[in-house]
């Protein structure tokens, strides 16, 4: 499995396919790479090379026990488009993914991009009421399962109409979260 060491040590996992037009997506909160394995593997048969990593904490890379912020999420996605020397960049992002697509960009510029895709982001705002979102992150790290029992159905949609998801896929996505480091 193919990994790469961010300047502080941590060995971050990633999966490549296919070849020409790089896509590199960047999961949500609490999600690993695995949650775009099917766009991965589409886009992979249509001519494209698709990218997607693990980020700190998640799926199979490191838990360093730090850098869950902004700044360092964007640096490892900097870390992962320099190690395999990628140009003409689409990044795709999902809620928290598509904060450290704009925070990238804030950082390093556009100079390896030549387009974005921000799906349901999560974008760092200026004006989130301090106290509510250290409420929230208090209990994402005292009461995670009780939040994930809450929240799971909210997740899938289970209110709107025509939208199924088959509970094996419901549990994989669960048994995900549940691995999550950062909480």
């Amino acid at each position: 499995m193919p990994y790469l060491t961010t300047p502080d040590g941590t060995e971050l996992f990633y999966r490549d396919y296919g070849a020409d037009r790089p896509i590199v997506f960047v999961h949500s909160m609490l999600m690993s790479s695995d949650m775009w394995q099917h766009q991965m593997l589409h886009l992979a048969g249509h001519g494209y090379r698709t990218i997607a990593y693990d980020r700190r904490g998640h799926g199979r890379s490191d838990d360093s026990g730090t850098g869950y912020e902004f700044d360092t999420l964007a640096d490892d996605l900097a870390a992962l488009l320099d190690r395999l020397d990628l140009t003409d960049v689409m990044l795709v992002g999902h809620s928290m993914g598509g904060g450290e697509v704009i925070r990238y960009l804030s950082r390093r510029g556009t100079q390896r991009i030549s387009r974005i895709a921000l799906v349901g982001a999560t974008a760092p705002h200026l004006d989130v009421d301090p106290d509510a979102a250290a409420t929230q992150l208090d209990r994402l790290r005292t009461e995670y399962g009780l939040w994930v029992a809450d929240n799971a159905a909210l997740s899938f949609g289970d209110d709107l109409p025509g939208c199924t998801i088959p509970q094996l896929e419901r549990e994989a996505t669960i048994r995900d979260w549940m691995r999550s480091a950062c909480r």
